[in-house]
């Protein structure tokens, strides 16, 4: 288990029932049987919505996710080197659970 994994569970931990499986090309992250986040490669791959997701790949270490060279609206995947904080992590393991409030409606 790399540090990033046990980040993103610690920082799961008490919200739910957190498992494990292959998703894409990486481990994913699940929360009561939801997709939270996928490590790919050292990044991270989330499911952010589609509400400011144009101003979010515009960030400097956040591109689109791609899906046959094309992007997946809603979907960033976010350099390992901009999540080495906590406080970072956080903040887009949150984006990803306000994502799905997005998806249900």
């Amino acid at each position: 288990m790399t540090d990033l994994s046990q980040r993103i569970e610690a920082y799961l931990q008490g919200r739910g029932e957190i498992t494990e499986g292959r998703v894409l090309s990486g481990n994913g992250y699940f929360l009561d049987g939801r997709l939270v986040a996928t490590l790919m490669d050292g990044d991270l791959c989330l499911r952010v919505g589609t509400d400011g997701w144009d101003g979010l790949i515009s960030i400097a270490g956040i591109r689109p996710l791609l899906f046959a060279d094309r992007p997946v609206p809603g979907w960033v995947i976010v350099e390992g080197t901009s999540i080495d904080a906590d406080d970072a992590l956080a903040l887009w393991i949150e984006s990803a659970l306000a994502g799905w409030n997005e998806a249900a409606k």
